[in-house]
């Protein structure tokens, strides 16, 4: 009488494989991971998500003119339609977006809504150290944490700094302004720092 192998026998043969195909997997997922994937957009209509995806490819805000040639690249484009056609609450879901970019047209869609309260925002974008926003404008690119960004490209509450053009209406009080202003030279200190953590999120 033949004996039957055990199906656990078999089993064991392929055990190493089974064992080597789950760990490449894992490390291929852990390579190209990005927390990109776990963002919810619930409420946010497709339009504006697949515009929001198409800018976060692009990776940078653009002024009208880029280059030597002083092209008009589409991102410009994109830009302005999702600052036209974003409703608040999407852009309010989009500053959880995690990519710069995104993050940043979405305050700046917010601080141009005058029914929008700017004091949060401003205390928001100053907690989100670890976020770096890239843009060019003309032959120069650069790059700047999302507060620096929101607080003086944007809403030029520094007067010191040139606006990059006509600023929002921003009314805070004395006291708000001098906070938040304090806060800001207190990340600007660390700068560096931040942007040594901001690359270890990359790697």
């Amino acid at each position: 009488m033949k004996k039957r192998k055990c199906p656990r026998q078999k089993m064991n043969h392929f055990l190493p494989i089974i064992t080597f195909v789950f760990v490449c997997s894992m490390f291929s997922f852990s390579i190209y991971y990005t927390p990109k994937w776990n963002f919810k957009w619930k409420g946010i209509r497709n339009e504006i998500k697949d515009s929001i995806i198409a800018l976060d490819t692009y990776g940078t805000i653009t002024g009208s003119a880029v280059g030597y040639a002083g092209r008009t690249p589409q991102q410009f484009y994109r830009q302005k339609w999702i600052l036209k056609n974003a409703t608040s609450s999407e852009l309010y879901s989009l500053l959880d977006y995690p990519d710069g970019t995104a993050k940043a047209i979405a305050y700046e869609g917010l601080m141009y809504n005058p029914k929008v309260k700017k004091y949060p925002l401003f205390k928001r974008s100053l907690n989100d150290t670890l976020t770096f926003v890239f843009f060019q404008y003309g032959c120069e690119g650069s790059g700047a944490m999302l507060s620096d960004y929101v607080i003086n490209f944007i809403a030029n509450v520094d007067k010191e700094v040139p606006p990059r053009y006509n600023p929002p209406e921003i009314k805070l009080s004395e006291d708000e302004k001098d906070e938040i202003l304090k806060l800001f030279y207190k990340r600007k200190a660390k700068e560096n720092y931040y942007k040594k953590e901001f690359y270890k999120t990359l790697k």
